[in-house]
């Protein structure tokens, strides 16, 4: 039963709280999961954990959402953010209680992993449902009552988090840098495209609270590049660069890549204020976030 639950939301596409129409690198499909061929062992030793939980839009999604979950128009969106890649057959909506300010446990009518779909990304849940109201009683925190387990084995059942309210812009929840080698999936062209690979010495990705957008509206580019710095320990030396493009673009969700010229050990990646917007067209505050090794 919770199996089948589960594939009736992943066949749709969780697009409305990340605004934007779904398009996809080549000819993936976009409602597809994409599981990396091997799991890190580095994250065996780390604690499995929610990063981030975010009230991203309150009654707010639309009629567009129906291709979604037929119930979807007029309920709130939020998309969570895990310390793990998590293992798909395992979520389900029964995974998660949303308590709000006045004590009220609300149950999650759909849960999926999409529009985050490409490997190393499964890490982004969005749930849909009624979890309260701002102001009145808007929710206050999210946690975990079944079994959903990450890609290692852990189990996030009993975790809990603060939610992060409404008027609040996104921030930065998780980041991880890598090289691109010959077993890296790389996607040459098209919207989600990699870094270019001859100029590319190594990449931060950062993983946003929810879905955002340049505070223009268009998508993230050429105008934000310097509002990224990334802090790498190079030999003996501490220091700050910002990448030299952006990438991972156009599908429509909360991961980005930085595309650095640099080699050395990402341990820091911060953005400026009001860089970004959420899909409620709040500004982010000032975030940074630790950087972590994939491997």
């Amino acid at each position: 039963m919770k199996k089948a639950n589960y594939q009736v939301i992943k066949l749709g596409l969780l697009t409305v709280l990340i605004t934007g129409i779904f398009v996809c690198c080549d000819d993936r499909n976009p409602r597809k999961l994409y599981l990396s061929t091997s799991v890190p062992e580095i994250d065996k030793t780390r604690d499995a954990k929610i990063l981030t939980a975010f009230f991203g839009l309150d009654n707010g999604l639309t009629q567009r959402a129906r291709a979604i979950y037929q119930n979807a128009p007029g309920q709130d969106g939020m998309p969570l953010v895990f310390s793990h890649e998590l293992d798909p057959n395992t979520l389900d909506g029964a995974d998660f209680a949303v308590t709000t300010e006045n004590g009220t446990i609300f149950e999650v009518e759909a849960a999926s992993l999409l529009p985050a779909n490409e490997e190393f990304e499964l890490r982004t849940v969005l749930l849909i449902g009624e979890y309260g109201n701002h102001p009145d009683n808007p929710p206050v925190s999210v946690k975990i009552v079944g079994d959903l387990m990450a890609r290692t084995g852990q189990n996030f059942k009993g975790d809990s988090i603060m939610v992060i309210p409404l008027e609040e812009g996104p921030v930065l929840s998780y980041a991880e840098y890598f090289t691109i080698d010959e077993e890296y999936p790389y996607v040459e062209t098209g919207a989600g495209c990699d870094c270019p690979k001859e100029e590319t010495k190594m990449v931060v990705k950062a993983v946003w609270s929810g879905g955002v957008r340049a505070v223009n509206g268009e998508e993230l580019g050429e105008n934000e590049i310097d509002d990224f710095t990334v802090t790498l320990i190079q030999s003996s030396d501490t220091l700050k660069v910002t990448p030299f493009q952006l990438a991972d673009l156009g599908d429509n969700e909360n991961n980005i890549d930085l595309c650095l010229k640099q080699s050395g050990i990402p341990i820091l990646v911060q953005v400026n204020e009001n860089v970004a917007i959420d899909p409620n067209d709040d500004k982010n505050p000032m975030t940074e976030v630790e950087v972590l090794s994939r491997w």
